[in-house]
């Protein structure tokens, strides 16, 4: 097998030898190990083992030494996934292929805190939900919304390939909103059935969350008053941004889907991001406190 020194995790580059917890999306979530070797996509070796679109990284889960009670935990977890009886020891746990997307590195983090990750389940959970993507949906609307977001973003970086230098450096703030409102999105661990359902209408849910953060991020500190702000106005937000059509394949009813009278043209993304530094400097000037003299 290729090794390769290292590859991007869903938190982090890693290494053979480091530490690994697996991410809330895939059959061994939750679980501590260690890098055995990464095999580069494309290679013969990697071909050999999987098809997959990703480097290979070979994890061993039973590096760590795990307690009674996590053990138990980790037998009835796989025993329901094997629909019968299985013990620690007859799982193959020793030599697991992950996708790195799958996987956060821990490794530079005190030992005392791998420990006690690997000692509960609940400590591990707790952990990989403050990262994008090693959040577990809990529904399929929630898996749906995930994916729409990471498509979004797929989108929105191919549309950045095509911008000039000079037009990147401008669209650095909105670059920055972007990637703000998709780890905020991503982070989210439940939501309200009538928020899935709203965000769902919308083809690009990330562009929504992204365009109103951008606006009021220059005077707001936190971007959760943003989205009390959309939440608070969602008639706007829907007559203002593209909607799914009705051919009806987010899965979403099409009762749930509100009449529209009109969706207003929007700028393409490039244009808005050429404007996108004029228009954040005219909303600060307009929200800056005017003296006295202006008041009268």
């Amino acid at each position: 097998m290729i090794l390769i020194n290292t590859v991007k995790t869903i938190y982090g580059d890693v290494s053979t030898g480091d530490w690994v917890i697996s991410a809330g999306n895939n059959d061994y979530k939750y679980l501590l190990g260690t890098v055995t070797e990464i095999v580069k996509r494309g290679t013969p070796e990697h071909a050999a083992e999987t098809d997959n679109d990703t480097d290979n990284i070979h994890v061993d889960f039973t590096a760590f030494n795990y307690p009674t009670e996590r053990i138990n935990e980790i037998e009835a977890h796989f025993s329901d996934l094997y629909d019968e009886s299985k013990t620690f020891d007859e799982l193959p746990l020793d030599n697991v292929i992950m996708a790195p997307k799958m996987l956060i590195s821990i490794t530079n983090l005190e030992q005392d805190e791998i420990t006690r990750m690997g000692n509960l389940r609940d400590n591990c959970e707790s952990f990989c939900s403050c990262f994008p993507g090693g959040i577990e949906p809990h529904t399929p609307e929630h898996a749906m919304l995930f994916n729409r977001l990471e498509k979004n973003l797929s989108d929105y970086h191919d549309t950045l390939m095509t911008l000039s230098k000079h037009e990147l450096i401008e669209a650095a703030d909105k670059i920055t909103a972007v990637s703000d409102a998709y780890r905020y999105l991503t982070m989210i661990n439940h939501y309200d059935d009538d928020e899935l359902d709203f965000f769902l209408q919308f083809k690009d849910p990330l562009e929504v969350v992204a365009d109103n953060w951008h606006e009021r991020r220059s005077y707001l500190d936190d971007l959760c008053f943003a989205m009390d702000y959309i939440n608070d106005h969602r008639d706007y937000f829907l007559k203002d941004y593209p909607l799914v059509g009705d051919d009806n394949s987010t899965g979403i009813p099409k009762e749930k889907t509100p009449e529209v009278p009109e969706i207003k043209t929007k700028q393409s993304l490039i244009n808005k991001l050429k404007a996108a530094g004029e228009k954040a400097k005219e909303v600060q000037n307009n929200n800056k406190p005017r003296n006295r003299g202006e008041r009268e």
